[in-house]
This record gives structure tokens, sequence and C-alpha cells, in this order.
């Protein structure tokens, strides 16, 4: 493995300033506060929203209490610093106060909840880690929380082949199940009654599991507890890879992707999914955070639709690079492997197998929220208890 990635998680990262804002409040109304020879501008407002007393908080569960609402709650009547700490009398009568931990602490959590990630294309399959060692816990735990979080995909190797077993492997990792509408551990095999192309031995091109769902599940675990067929491989491609490469060569087909809803259907006898989504979701700052795609599961767009000729131009581009052998990993999964994969990025598939012995594979869902979530908290970036407030 890497070391970037045993970096990624082992280290707890250093503290981080708030950029500037260049939009900041006017310089009366903002606090400037000198912190190991830096200066940082702070909003008053911001000061009063986030005190960290227990008059504002519970202090049992650091949950706030206090309500914001009149104007004079953030006019300051005086204002100490010292060594770090700051002292503020309000028009109200209240006091906050905040030591350089407390400050630290908020600036800490402003940081959270941004993924470290790394794009990737064809070539090596995705890391190996040992199924023991990680439920364990430790550094292989942190480690493989971090390659999930930075590429979205690893395999967890010597997982017992028991029916059932993802379930236990699941809890001892902290990572709760997701339900969708199938069982809540799935069987995958040839089934002439099943409901999905999953269950025939036909080869399975890259997807993304229940785009059926406006919010589908962001975390996948495929358990593999025999694979003696001829056939079968597996597959993975990075769909945030893909959208960022027609991002860059083609924005006016990217537009597409993100701005034109596409319906996706998934049913049994006695289910039934729709949605009707763009293919890619970005943040508000216009990041890529989603990503679904099922060719065998979409659905048609009205062909009145006046965007369906350069939306076409744009499905046409991403299936290209999608289903293209160079931008995938490809590798087998025998009995005992376990491949996790982030729903909402990592799209996954299988060559065709010939059905000539056993072939059983079963997966669940997750949310991929409980990685990060995990992952900070090993990190310890995630306090057990708030931060003391200043006396």
């Amino acid at each position: 493995m890497e070391k970037r990635y045993i970096g990624l998680i082992r280290a707890k990262k250093p503290f981080m300033l708030p950029p500037m804002n260049n939009s900041a409040p006017p310089a009366a109304n903002v606090v400037d506060w000198t912190h190991n020879g830096d200066r940082v501008p702070l909003s008053l407002r911001w000061l009063r929203m986030e005190c960290p007393c227990f008059s504002c908080r519970v202090e049992q569960t650091s949950e706030r209490r206090w309500i914001p609402g009149r104007a004079d709650d953030f006019v300051a009547t005086s204002i100490d610093q010292s060594e770090g700490s700051i002292e503020i009398v309000w028009a109200s009568g209240h006091v906050t106060k905040y030591s350089p931990a407390q400050l630290q602490a908020s600036f800490e959590v402003v940081n959270r909840a941004k993924l470290d990630t790394h794009l990737w294309g064809g070539g090596d399959e995705p890391t190996r880690f040992d199924h023991d060692a990680v439920c364990a816990g430790g550094p292989d735990r942190m480690d493989f929380l971090a390659m999930l979080l930075s590429e979205g995909v690893a395999i967890l190797t010597g997982t017992p082949s028991i029916p059932g077993q993802v379930e236990v492997t699941m809890a001892a990792l902290g990572l709760p199940l997701r339900e969708t509408f199938s069982e809540r551990v799935h069987d995958v095999r040839v089934d002439p009654a099943g409901y999905n192309i999953a269950h025939t031995a036909e080869g399975l091109p890259p997807h993304s599991d229940y785009p059926s769902y406006t919010h589908p599940p962001s975390g996948q675990v495929l358990h593999m507890l025999e694979n003696d067929c001829e056939g079968g491989d597996s597959l993975v491609v990075d769909g945030w890879q893909a959208a960022s490469v027609l991002r860059e060569t083609a924005s006016h087909l990217f537009e597409m992707l993100i701005s034109v809803p596409v319906g996706f259907r998934q049913y049994s006898s006695d289910r039934e999914s729709f949605a009707r989504q763009p293919i890619v979701r970005l943040d508000p700052s216009g990041g890529i955070i989603g990503f679904r795609y099922s060719n065998q599961l979409m659905q048609p767009i009205a062909p009145t639709d006046p965007d369906f000729e350069d939306w076409l131009d744009a499905y046409l581009a991403l299936t290209d690079y999608l289903t293209n052998p160079a931008n995938q990993r490809r590798f087998r999964l025998d009995g005992g492997d376990a491949l996790f994969v982030h729903g909402h990025r990592v799209l996954h598939g299988r060559s065709q197998y010939i059905p000539n012995a056993a072939r059983h594979l079963q997966d669940c869902y997750f949310d991929f929220d409980d990685v990060l979530a995990t992952s900070d908290r090993l990190r310890g970036l995630a306090r057990a208890k708030p931060v003391a407030a200043a006396s």
C-alpha cells in the first residue's frame, strides 16, 4: 500500500486556520484573534452563535440550547483578549468565553466531512486487506477506511465463507446496514425466478445499485462465498473520474449530466422503486458528490424533450468511458473476498460466466457517511465529549 493512505488516516490533521473571507463583515463586527503568530478575523456574530458555555449548550451532550433571536444578542459591549483567549460581554448581559483549544476545536469541525479523494483510471486491482486484522481494529482498520475514503473501493480477504457473515463483519466494523426492498442480505446466484440481471450468468456492465431510489445506498459490500465457475471476473470503474474527464473535455455535455433528470426503475413481483434524477450530482461549490448509472435500469426520456439530443451525446460519451477496459480495474473475487464500494462513486460489474460450478455471492448496503464518521472518531476528530467550557 502506498504510504499516502497510511499517512492520511494515522496522522491527526494539523490545526488549519479558516480561510480569509473576502466578504467579511465590517471591521467593527470582527475580532482579530492572534494564535501562534497567525491573525484570524473572527465574526462577532459567529462567536456568539458558537458560544461554548453551558448556558448556551447542554453540558451532557454539547447540543445547542440557546436559540438566537433578538438583534442585541449580537451586540458586544466589551471584548478582551489574553494569550489566545477571548472574553466578550454582550448587550444582553451574556458573557462568552473562548480558550484557544475551544476555538481550535470549532475550526476542526468546520473542516470535517471533506473527503481527500484520489481519482483513478484503469490499472492495478483494488487494494486488499486482511479481514481479521481490519476487524481487530488499530492501524489496519484505519488504513482500510482511509483507502475507502480516498479511492472508494477496497477488498477484505479471508472473510469467512459463511452465509450471513457479511452482517457479522459489518457489525465488527461499526457500519450499520441500510435496508432496501431486497433482502437485508441479498443472495446473488443463478436463479430462473430472479428479478435482476445479476441472477443470470450474463455479464454485468458497470453500474451502481438502486439508482431507482432518490437517495440510493451510498455504500455496498459484495461478499463472495464461493466462485468456482469459469469466467465471472469482477470490475470497478471510478464514476467521479469519468465525470471529471467529461467536464474537462466537453463541458457542454457535462452540463447535460448534471441538469437532465433520468428515470430509473427496479422492481420484483411484489416490490417497486422508481426515481428520476440527473446522473451526476454536485455540491454547492461544484464538486462531484453523486453518480448514478445503470444502463439496464434506465427508463425512457421523453422524445420531445428539447435536451434529449444533447443529453444522448453526453450519455454516449460517458458510457464509452465507463465501458472501456482501459479505464477499469479488473480482478477476480474468490471465496472469502469481500468487495467494498462507495455506491455514489464507484461502479461495479462482472464478466459473463459459465454456470458449470458453484458461484454464490451475498451483498448488502450501508451509508458511506458512517465510514467517514468512524474514520474521524478513530483519528480523534470526533470527540466523545466537548472541550470543557471556559470558566
